[in-house]
């Protein structure tokens, strides 16, 4: 069949269904509880495009002709954090959820008291006209009955960045987000935006857009970092220098950058704090060098001076090279302790992509006192992994009970005195496990490299390769991973 005769064939097929049927099959597959109209009222309203012809933000029935109505399910499982295991050692449960739009995957999820928001993203592209853009389409649940209930449901253009993008205000969500327009003919743009949409009351369904900013940074950037706090929203954008951008969203209808600060690098974790009084942000990324024959990265944390949101200023900040935190993405592995100014955060370097790791190489956490015009690393917890590497590992995580530190990473749990730094007790969780390999001998590989662009791949005998200083010997669970070590 050509196209014409595939759609026309597919029309009649589907006009001879039992959709009363079909829907039945559909709610009983999904097994939800509460009010199942919910679903498909919320997905009927549903965008597949959220802009008018002027590029203004509107709320209209979809495009259906994309075929995204009931492109993705959103399911969300509730159960009391109080109740006890029944004997067959399971916790009742309540399932719900309803379809969403997009064509991408459920990118965030933000959780209050008594209402859920999930983020999904959306990317459309023109054949006709050879554009593409994003969306991202939002669902609100109501969670005030124990169950989360569907009830509404709104879009605008571009995707967040994190779970950081988006925020409940009262009876309102502000949502950050970049879109990139990309074009065949021309080259890409972007719009970074803060949207703000109120919340339905009653029957309505819709979250109307009832404010936006316009774009923030530089054409070509895009959002790596945003805070909201209170009337204030502080964000990060970046393509080669950071400008640290203030937005005033004390009139909700019309939110405004008010303040900006260019600084080299970028932000991806923003903190507001508090020191003597005065409101700071604290923030956490990295800082490139792009003048060396080698591009090199150094971590950095930076301390904000946002006392005056219309002149924000650097107040400290503090780089080391070669060295990583991976609570740059992961949030959780970030401890800062209000009352006593000590930030603390898991730190590696030297490391290469298969823990190798030379003798100054260091993995663990470091302390920071942060000061109103300094941030100065108070001491380190080492964490130092053997040369024998296996994917069963903590993420670093660290927490404060009694004035003493307990962090996780990798494979030890580390007690240690917060004021002197000394180290209480240490527990190996792998104490006892045999890393070693069940056969009398393994293989390792070692790559020879030569300029015909040729790898030539060396068995070595397990005792011959610990003695060899260049090759590193990975065994677990009889599994073998090659080294990366080029000779």
């Amino acid at each position: 069949l050509n196209s014409t005769e595939y759609i026309k064939k597919a029309a009649e097929t589907a006009a001879k269904r039992d959709f009363d049927a079909l829907a039945q099959q559909v709610v009983d597959d999904l097994q939800l509880d509460g009010d199942c109209s919910h679903v498909f009222q919320i997905s009927l309203m549903q965008e597949a495009k959220n802009k008018t012809s002027s590029g203004a933000s509107n709320n209209t029935m979809p495009d259906l002709s994309g075929g995204n109505l009931i492109n993705q399910f959103v399911s969300i499982l509730t159960f009391d954090m109080t109740a006890d295991f029944g004997e067959d050692m399971t916790i009742a449960t309540k399932s719900s959820g309803t379809f969403t739009s997009g064509n991408s995957y459920l990118s965030s999820l933000y959780v209050t008291e008594d209402f859920i928001a999930t983020v999904n993203n959306g990317y459309s592209y023109d054949f006709v006209t050879g554009e593409s853009s994003s969306s991202s389409y939002i669902l609100g649940f109501n969670t005030s009955t124990g169950v989360a209930l569907p009830f509404c449901v709104g879009s605008v253009p571009g995707a967040i960045t994190n779970e950081y993008s988006i925020n409940k205000f009262n009876d309102y969500i502000q949502i950050a987000t970049s879109e990139w327009n990309w074009s065949v003919n021309t080259n890409t743009t972007t719009s970074n935006k803060i949207f703000v949409l109120r919340i339905p009351e009653g029957d309505a369904r819709i979250m109307d857009v009832v404010g936006e900013t316009e774009h923030l940074g530089k054409d070509g950037e895009s959002i790596y970092a945003v805070r909201f706090f209170e009337d204030i929203a502080y964000v990060v954008t970046y393509q080669q220098v950071e400008p640290f951008i203030i937005v005033d969203m004390s009139d909700l209808t019309d939110p405004k950058a008010v303040g900006e600060l260019e600084v080299p690098g970028f932000s991806t974790y923003l903190h507001p704090i508090e020191i003597d009084g005065n409101p700071y942000v604290l923030s956490i990324g990295e800082e490139w060098n792009f003048t060396s024959p080698w591009s090199s990265s150094s971590s950095k944390l930076t301390l904000f001076d946002v006392s005056n949101p219309s002149a924000p200023l650097m107040a400290a900040e503090f780089l080391e090279s070669n060295s990583y935190t991976h609570a740059m993405y992961d949030f959780q592995a970030i401890r800062w302790l209000p009352e006593s100014k000590l930030l603390i955060l898991p730190k590696s370097n030297g490391y290469n992509y298969y823990g190798n790791h030379g003798a100054d190489s260091f993995q663990g956490f470091v302390v920071y006192e942060i000061g109103v015009n300094e941030v100065k690393p108070l001491y380190n917890l080492t964490h130092n992994d053997t040369n024998c590497w296996y994917e069963a590992s903590i993420a670093g995580r660290s927490f404060v009970f009694d004035s003493n530190i307990t962090t996780i990473f990798g494979h030890t749990v580390i007690s240690t005195d917060l004021k002197s730094g000394e180290k209480s007790w240490e527990f190996d969780l792998d104490d006892g496990l045999n890393y070693t390999c069940s056969y009398d001998y393994s293989y390792n590989y070692r790559y020879n490299y030569n300029y015909g662009n040729e790898y030539e791949y060396d068995h070595i005998h397990e005792e011959d390769a610990l003695d060899s200083a260049n090759v590193n010997i990975y065994n677990y669970d009889d599994a073998i991973s090659p080294s990366d070590d080029v000779n």
